[in-house]
């Protein structure tokens, strides 16, 4: 599968919501961002539409979808939010032909159940990155946007230290393909057809709002079906403790499900539901180095 086309200042984005209701004024603020940064964001018809927790009923959110998939100008498709309702669209969308039009695939949270199927089944790099109506609303920051803006044009040197130096919580430097997301979601794949497959995977993971138990039965689970025996490693997100609970209670969960696969455990990578959200490349190569710093071993669009 050839990789998506780079996106550049002046490129269309073509923002639609596959999940949750999204929020006028918080979609404004965001279309806005893309708009000072150089982009040309084109809203999806209906995006506003509300039907409990979902935006919209699952043939309205489709048509998003597909209009973004297809809209020839588009050079990349970013979801306005997450929420809920994506995986409920996978079987809806011909995956692979949506692959064939190149178009760069963005956003995180619920949005990982494309990209984590999309770019270890399809081999179809994409980008665990920003959304207008979440991240670029409510926590912008320059930084992160410009490190998105870099890496969707294939501007990011395999040398360049990205993101930050990480904690260490298990073993030392890793390699392999780097997928994941949000750990509630793609769990939630696990027996489908789109299951994602981390074989070979220098291993994204992240949550919001889960206890350490909840972590740890997740985690147990992918472990006992046998999908993680072949990861390279873990890269934890920062993530933010549930009431109660510690940063430690979490780090000594992926430090048990490290040890059980024997692989390194690295954490507080600035990417996910909490803090900066600097964007991340999946389906390409990466590397965690002994001091906890990512390197991008290739880019995710084409390059010349």
């Amino acid at each position: 599968m050839r990789k998506p086309l780079p996106l550049r200042t002046g490129d269309v984005i073509a923002v639609c919501a596959p999940a949750g209701p999204v929020d006028a004024g918080r979609l404004d603020r965001g279309i806005d961002r893309l708009s000072a940064g150089g982009f040309v964001p084109e809203i999806a018809e209906g995006v506003l539409a509300a039907e409990g927790y979902l935006a919209g009923d699952d043939d309205h959110r489709l048509r998003q979808v597909e209009w973004a998939l297809t809209l020839p100008e588009a050079r990349a498709v970013m979801a306005a939010r997450g929420g809920y309702g994506t995986t409920r669209l996978l079987p809806r969308v011909d995956w692979r032909k949506a692959a064939r039009r190149r178009k760069l695939l963005v956003g995180f949270s619920d949005l990982t159940a494309i990209l984590s199927y999309v770019s270890t089944r399809l081999s179809f790099p994409c980008l665990h990155g920003p959304m207008a109506a979440a991240d670029l609303a409510l926590r912008y920051d320059a930084g992160a946007f410009d490190a998105f803006a870099r890496l969707a044009a294939g501007r990011v040197s395999p040398r360049e230290p990205w993101g930050e130096s990480m904690r260490r919580v298990r073993g030392g430097a890793a390699e392999g393909l780097l997928s994941g997301g949000c750990l509630s979601v793609i769990t939630a794949l696990l027996g489908t057809p789109y299951e994602p497959d981390f074989r070979g995977a220098l291993l994204f993971l992240e949550d919001v709002g889960e206890p350490a138990y909840r972590i740890d039965r997740m985690l147990t689970q992918w472990l006992q079906s046998g999908r993680l025996s072949k990861v390279r490693g873990i890269v934890v997100g920062k993530t933010a403790p549930a009431r109660g609970e510690t940063g430690e209670d979490l780090r000594r969960v992926f430090h048990a499900a490290g040890a059980a696969l024997s692989v390194p455990v690295w954490s507080d990578f600035p990417a996910g539901h909490e803090g900066k959200n600097v964007a991340l490349p999946f389906g390409v190569r990466a590397r965690v180095d002994a001091r906890g710093r990512l390197f991008l071993l290739d880019s995710p669009v084409e390059t010349a």
